[in-house]
């Protein structure tokens, strides 16, 4: 493949992959998905540098395989597209507070009469 028909096919394969929905939506879902995964916060631009380099290594084991480059190609360029992204740590903390409430703290739950600990009787 030449340069020209290199790019032409990146650009041609964003389109055709339209059915997995809006670049930037995906990404950001799958920023969010993995941060909470991980436990550390990931932004749009992270997956899609993280998309890169797995082309990149793929391209190295593989060179024969334009699709590795192809692909590459288009996740630098959503790197550069998502590099303004802001970090998404408050939505990870919204998001997990839907799924997981915090937790009552001890003190709370022992001034409300409640006793989340079992007593043993004394002898």
């Amino acid at each position: 493949m030449n340069y020209e028909s290199t790019m032409t096919t990146a650009v041609s394969a964003v389109k055709g992959r339209a059915n997995y929905g809006d670049v930037m939506d995906v990404h950001e879902d799958i920023a969010k998905t993995a941060s909470t995964l991980l436990g550390k916060s990931l932004t749009m631009y992270d997956i899609a540098m993280i998309h890169h380099v797995t082309k990149l290594v793929r391209a190295k084991r593989d060179r024969k395989n334009p699709d590795h480059f192809i692909d590459g190609i288009n996740y630098l360029a959503f790197a550069a597209q998502f590099s303004g992204a802001t970090n998404v740590e408050q939505d990870i903390k919204d998001m997990a507070a839907k799924f997981a409430p915090p937790m009552p703290r001890a003190d709370a739950v022992y001034a409300s009469g409640m006793s989340t600990v079992p007593t043993v009787p004394v002898e």
